[in-house]
């Protein structure tokens, strides 16, 4: 009978060389390179993480090694905390502790008995009972000691952060123990022609993972003329998050939009039925029900009132489940969400770096771009009187630029922050970069008249006239601005609305009335140019009936 060689490994010591992190899970590469003997050898990938997916684990071998078999095993673990160092070091410590707590709580309660005594001496010689001799001194002592006793209460108290630190960390340890009671290794039969240095390729997929896209905007303005039109610079971030309990360290990264693929074989397609619709009431309440199900039975024991079954939170298909929805949920910021219409991209990190199982943000640079934009000037003068600088650009890199949020710099100083939708190349998208002080804008109080018009028919004419006063402040730049005013939009054929000024004859380009019933003037300002534009409109409606304004919803 042929020989078996035995090789134990730790999958946390294994080098990580690759990881894909995809919206909802990873696929990780790790190297393995270690001495085999000539013939059958076993290696035992241990204590792999509980949120894998076994039929994602592949193995490739270098050199003159032949893979035979790969067996995912899992076994329960009964007596978890005995041979637990971690658990066992960790009660040690919170023994050392709470006898350092102990001993400075006693010599606590000595300094205060000391000081009682000092105080009752103090009591009597302001009874002129007894005279110390050096009653300097004595005061010298109650001083050294109350200093004495306050630094004992912030010893004890330091040791009583840290007794609760060890022991909530003991107790989510002995909790993960008690419903996770599993070990899981991977076992790779490798076949050497001959004995020598093995290198193989470790290939498998964990959930808990996810990332999102994030955004640095930075722009700088001038004064001058000539360089009015500086390069914004995007740099493009990506934020990572893991719990797979495992680390990656030094790893290559690559962030994918992509929806990875289990299995290795083509999905069957089933037939899809038309029928008529048939009425169900009692759907909803059965839907309901059967999403309160667990996804495994749970035993009497376990499945009491408030409490959960752990086996759905170590089934990595349950886990993939519950990661989709937490993505799901948080719209403005997730990738599981309207990537449907985008092409799938990944993008390669420069550097290796490292992403820990801690659950927070590690942030990742994608790439830096550059863009050409066009400086314009908003403003809406009957919400605020205020010019606000605005940055329309188009992405003229090879790269889509995924939803997230985006922090916006203007001349070095932080604006604001802003939710970036999804720009594909080629296409526009409007960035605002906060008020413009140069540019002063004034909202004058408006002239409204009525009169009564008509021969046969008598009607209410209110002719309503507004006065916006623009200055551009800058010396040497001049300035594009559009101004947006609301234009009462009629519900009822009997009101007749006429915009006097602007003129909005066909063929106009600087003025319009948009889609929501907007006026938009564009004004271009020399520098140092102040203009009064007048806005001028009537209203027409039957004699007897009164007019009420209101704000209409849009409809989502």
């Amino acid at each position: 009978m042929q020989e078996c060689f035995t090789k134990n490994l730790e999958a946390r010591d294994l080098p990580t060389k690759t990881v894909i992190v995809y919206a909802d899970r990873a696929e990780v590469k790790r190297i393995l390179e270690l001495d085999l003997q000539q013939g059958k050898n076993i290696v035992v990938v241990q204590n792999v993480s509980s949120v894998i997916e076994r039929q994602s684990i592949r193995v490739e071998g270098r050199g003159n090694t032949v893979i035979q078999e790969v067996q995912y095993i899992e076994l329960p673990i009964e007596t978890v905390e005995s041979n637990n160092q971690q658990v066992s070091e960790m009660e040690q410590e919170k023994i050392q502790v709470e006898n350092e707590k102990v001993l400075t709580e006693d010599q606590i309660h000595v300094l205060q008995k000391r000081l009682e005594v000092l105080d009752g001496v103090a009591g009597q010689i302001g009874q002129n009972v007894i005279i110390p001799k050096d009653q300097k001194m004595m005061s010298k002592t109650a001083s050294n000691l109350k200093q004495e006793l306050r630094e004992k209460e912030k010893s004890c108290l330091n040791l009583k952060e840290r007794l609760d630190a060890i022991e909530k960390n003991l107790d989510q340890l002995r909790c993960k123990h008690e419903y996770d009671n599993h070990k899981r290794s991977i076992n790779i039969t490798v076949q050497m022609e001959e004995a020598g240095l093995a290198e193989l390729h470790l290939n498998y997929q964990v959930y808990c993972v996810t990332w999102k896209p994030a955004y640095d905007i930075r722009a700088s303005t001038s004064g001058i003329e000539s360089i009015c039109s500086n390069k914004i610079k995007l740099l493009y971030y990506g934020l990572i998050e893991q719990k797979t309990d495992e680390d990656w360290r030094d790893a290559e990264l690559i962030l994918s939009t992509a929806t990875p693929c289990v299995a290795g074989s083509v999905p069957t397609l089933p037939t899809l039925a038309a029928a008529f619709q048939r009425q169900t009431p009692n759907i909803r309440q059965r839907n309901a029900s059967s999403r309160r199900k667990p996804i495994s039975n749970g035993s009497e024991e376990d499945m009491g009132f408030g409490s959960f079954d752990y086996n759905e939170f170590t089934d990595a298909a349950a886990l993939q489940r519950m990661t989709i929805a937490y993505t799901a949920s948080d719209h403005e910021h997730s990738l599981g969400q309207n990537y449907d219409h985008l092409p799938c991209s990944c993008f390669s990190i420069e550097n290796p770096a490292t992403i820990l199982s801690d659950g927070k943000s590690y942030k990742v640079q994608i790439s830096t771009l550059e863009f050409e934009p066009v400086f314009t000037h908003e403003t809406v003068p009957s919400k605020t009187a205020s010019a606000f600088l605005t940055a329309v650009i188009t992405n003229t890199s090879s790269l889509p630029l995924l939803p997230g949020m985006a922090s916006i710099y203007l001349n070095n100083s932080f604006i604001s922050t802003t939710n970036l939708k999804s720009i594909l190349p080629g296409e526009e998208f409007r960035c605002s970069l906060g008020i413009d002080p140069s540019l002063k804008v004034e909202y004058k109080p408006c002239s409204r008249m009525n009169e009564q018009v008509g021969f046969m028919t008598k009607n209410s004419l209110c002719t309503h006239e507004q006065i916006v006063s623009l200055r551009n402040a800058k010396a040497s730049q001049s300035a594009l601005i559009t101004i947006r005013e609301p234009i009462p939009k009629a519900v009822d054929e009997k009101i007749k609305i006429c915009v006097l000024s602007p003129d909005l004859r066909p063929g106009r380009m600087d003025a319009r009335i948009n889609k929501d019933q907007h006026l938009e003037w564009a004004v271009h300002l020399a520098p140092g140019e102040q203009r009064d534009l007048h806005i001028k409109y009537t209203i027409e409606y039957p004699l007897n009936e009164t007019i009420t304004y209101y704000n209409q919803v849009k409809a989502c």
